[in-house]
């Protein structure tokens, strides 16, 4: 034998179908196979963010810093202490939605205000981290995840927010938030810290907190919160590393991951991952804020979202805060610990030597299996392919070798395939959770949440069946045991993704004619092979799907906010010819568009093109994107609620609101000045504005200094005394004693394009600003030829308008005129 070190619900309520069709008609498709029905039975159950108080919460102050456990087949819930109370509260659910009071944890004095408590499970124990009022960590223990906690550390130090990963090989980490960014200590065991360092890649700019480390497919998923908690800007972030949980880390084009600054959503930050109930599914679990306490900061609400992956591209379908499908559940689950197994759910089958139980339901081909059990000292088995008694697969526990093997048993006869040795000190007397994931291409045994066995999926052999349990000397304690007909993110593509928002090309729904169709299968796909689309892996390490005949499609669940107009945006591999698709919505056709990336096919590999609009009411549908010509090869739909009924505004700052006004500015007769000591911008206009031109004029005096211009298709736009500068998404035209300057703001700052100029002082001059589809051109005076010309290939396509002024001297902003400008 080889061994190897490797490896509560008062707000739920049924929505039905809201208008999906029972059966969607393809019109115009050339596959010759009649599209299947989708079934949304499993989709009317809703839920809605933010969640409301709970019982028993802290009053005045709701639910801040929401870490939530898995263990066991339940959920635990623990938040923020409010300052000046003292212990820590916890809630516990068996679906995530559902909560229950379930007690304080601890009433430890060092527990007065309890800063992000988080609670991890290993080995028997729950370790309980906090940073009491910030003032250095704890470390609690307890034999339960609802306590009693017994304190364990003295004062250990170190800033706010701790959070602890354990990586497979069985090294521990913990991060917290630094002056510079995320610090990264190992440790040497649950309450042993080394020395921290600041972890590479993962900085925003100003205060960074609320970090979390999660490793999927072998890339470490690393998310962290920054600007000031009680900024509107705050906001969610990740980033990935693959050599080690230390980093380096790069930051992923589609941060923020969480952000919304609207007057009802806003103060979206501090995040904890867990696994759904569906044993596949990830969920991010946050909180917004919401009016004023009564000693005056904002009250907190947790919110819940499901998380999605392409490759090293993570995604959040949200952030919602309107009625969405409640997580699913499991397809076969039951608890072995509560008397004797149900004789509905279980078959137990007993002889001299070994006791055998086993599910009377199977799984599909491709499943996720749970197996919560106390071994004690005896070996057992956790079935899984499980046929008859003569034929199934197992995972074998050896307690006395700390050994974990896989292998099966054909016409009796045991075989083992793969072992792999555990960490030594296991107590095989507390609670293990034994995992195995049989995906498409690989079957993969986790113990403890540490992946032990990766195996070929096709090598193994092993199909659907029963699971189970097997053992032939004492009788170990067992507890929930589950499975899923999902494996390896799989559930991603039945899931239902919001709009507005933006839904991976590879996401599509499962099966063919159901999910998909295509003409010529390919046979060298990277991802979902077995369906023979087309799928490869991009450069910045997520994957693409290509549409290569007339009458391919792929088809997704959505669930629409509001009725409306919506604009249909695609990223695409830069081509040398345009195609056209069809989209359908239900069993209509919603438009036929035109994909046109010829613009970018030698300076960008991929571009966001903005293909259309459709109309979209609100509820659950599926939306198809079929190929009528030429090849589209893309790798996101981005989902956008637009207004494109035509406008024409003069002196539009005019009409700006108090909340419009961030920062001071001197209103003259004929323009704006902002503060000299200070970062000042003023907006105007919708976020649902697409296309427009911009009228202004840029006056400077004989020594002007700092930078002055024009922000433009700006969305998420914060105002706080204490966060980053650039806290907005969108453009900002600077105006400067010598340049224009095109930037880039994404709560941060990249200077675009720069060209010199040669303004008269005392006289102004004319600037018009013109954001057409991905293209941005600026005129000086009345020159029929722009001065400037950018093309943007990963475009902000629409927002408000404004002004701005960057510690500025000596120069004057004219109010803004802007109209819409029509295209096709």
């Amino acid at each position: 034998m080889q061994i190897s070190k490797a490896r509560r619900r008062p707000f739920m309520r049924s929505l039905g179908t809201l208008g999906l069709a029972a059966a969607l008609a393809l019109s115009g498709c050339d596959s010759s196979a009649k599209p299947e029905a989708v079934n949304m039975d499993n989709y009317r159950e809703m839920y809605a963010n933010p969640f409301p108080s709970l019982e028993e919460e802290w009053e005045d102050y709701g639910n801040g810093d929401p870490y939530v456990l898995r263990h066991d087949g339940r959920y635990y819930l623990y938040v923020s202490t409010k300052d000046h109370r003292t212990g820590i509260k916890a809630w516990v659910s068996d679906n995530l939605i559902d909560w229950t009071y379930a007690g304080m944890v601890t009433e430890d004095p060092v527990s007065t205000g309890a800063y992000a408590p988080e609670v991890n499970y290993w080995n028997g124990w729950f370790y309980l981290y906090t940073s009491p009022a910030g003032q250095g960590h704890y470390v609690f223990r307890s034999e339960s995840p609802t306590g009693p906690f017994e304190r364990i550390t003295d004062n250990v130090g170190m800033s706010i927010d701790g959070s602890v990963f354990i990586d497979d090989d069985g090294s521990w980490l913990f991060t917290h938030a630094g002056s510079s960014g995320i610090v990264g200590v190992p440790m040497n065991g649950p309450a042993d810290f080394g020395v921290g360092v600041t972890l590479p890649g993962v900085y925003l700019g100003h205060w960074t907190e609320g970090s979390m480390i999660i490793k999927r497919g072998g890339t470490y998923f690393l998310t962290y919160t920054g600007n000031h908690v009680f900024s509107k800007g705050y906001r969610i972030h990740y980033a990935i590393a693959h050599d080690s949980p230390l980093g380096p880390y790069t930051a992923p084009s589609n941060n923020p991951l969480v952000i919304s600054t609207t007057d009802d959503f806003y103060g979206l930050g501090h995040s904890s991952t867990v696994m759904g109930p569906d044993l596949d599914s990830y969920y991010l679990v946050y909180h917004n804020l919401i009016g004023r306490s009564q000693e005056g900061p904002p009250v907190r609400r947790m919110n819940i979202d499901r998380l999605v992956f392409n490759g090293d591209k993570m995604e959040v379908l949200g952030p919602t805060n309107y009625a969405h499908p409640v997580p699913k559940g499991p397809d076969f689950a039951g608890r072995l610990n509560e008397g004797a197994p149900d004789s509905s759910v279980w078959e137990q089958v007993a002889s001299s030597d070994k006791t055998m139980i086993v599910s009377k339901v199977s799984t599909e081909q491709i499943y996720t299996a749970e197996y919560n059990l106390t071994p004690f000292t005896a070996p057992v088995d956790m079935l899984f392919a499980y046929e008859d008694e003569l034929h199934y697969g197992f995972v074998a526990l050896d307690p006395q070798h700390n050994l974990v093997s896989i292998g099966r048993v054909e016409a009796g006869h045991r075989s083992t395939l793969a072992t792999s040795e555990l960490p030594e000190d296991m107590d095989w007397t507390k609670l293990h959770t034994i995992r195995v994931e049989r995906g498409e291409e690989q079957l993969r045994i986790y113990v403890d949440g540490l992946l032990k066995l990766d195996e070929s999926a096709e090598a193994s052999g092993f199909g659907p069946g029963k699971i189970g349990y097997q053992y032939a000397q004492g009788e170990p304690g067992l507890s929930y045991t589950a499975f899923s007909n999902v494996a390896s993110g799989s559930s991603d593509f039945e899931t239902v993704k919001p709009l507005p928002g933006s839904i991976e090309a590879v996401h599509y729904l499962s099966g063919e004619n159901r999910g998909f169709s295509v003409r010529e299968p390919s046979a060298t796909s990277q991802w979902r092979r077995s369906d023979g689309t087309t799928i490869t892996l991009a450069e910045d390490g997520s994957y693409a799907a290509t549409l290569s005949h007339k009458g391919d499609w792929l088809r997704y669940a959505v669930n629409v906010s509001e009725t409306g107009k919506y604009a249909l945006d695609l990223t695409v591999r830069a081509a040398e010819q345009p195609s056209s698709i069809q989209v359908q919505v239900d069993d209509r056709k919603a438009g036929t568009y035109t994909v046109d990336s010829r613009h970018f096919s030698e300076g960008e590999s991929w571009a966001k093109i903005r293909a259309g609009t459709l109309e979209l009411e609100q509820g659950l549908h599926t939306i198809t994107v079929q190929l009528n010509s030429g090849q589209l090869e893309w790798k996101t739909m981005d989902v956008e609620r637009i207004d494109d009924q035509p406008f024409k505004h003069e002196r539009l700052l005019e009409q700006a609101g108090a909340e419009d006004v961030h920062g001071t500015w001197l209103e003259t007769g004929d323009g704006y000045i902002g503060a000299q000591d200070g970062d000042v911008k003023m907006y105007g206009g919708s976020h649902l504005w697409t296309d427009y031109r911009i009228r202004t004029t840029v006056t400077l005096g004989d020594d002007p200094a700092g930078q002055a211009g024009v922000l433009f298709r700006v969305s998420h736009e914060s105002e706080f005394r204490d966060q980053v500068s650039d806290s907005l998404m969108g453009y900002f035209l600077a105006v400067s004693a010598t340049k224009l300057e095109l930037y880039k703001h994404q709560y941060d700052s990249e200077l675009l394009h720069s060209v010199k100029t040669s303004f008269p002082a005392g006289e102004p001059v004319r600037l018009q600003i013109e954001a057409i589809g991905d293209s941005i051109r600026v005129y000086v005076q009345d020159e029929t030829e722009p001065v400037m010309t950018f093309r943007d290939a990963a475009a902000f396509l629409q927002g408000r308008v404004g002004i701005r002024s960057v510690h500025a001297e000596q120069i004057k902003l004219g109010d803004i005129d802007v109209e819409s400008v029509k295209t096709k």
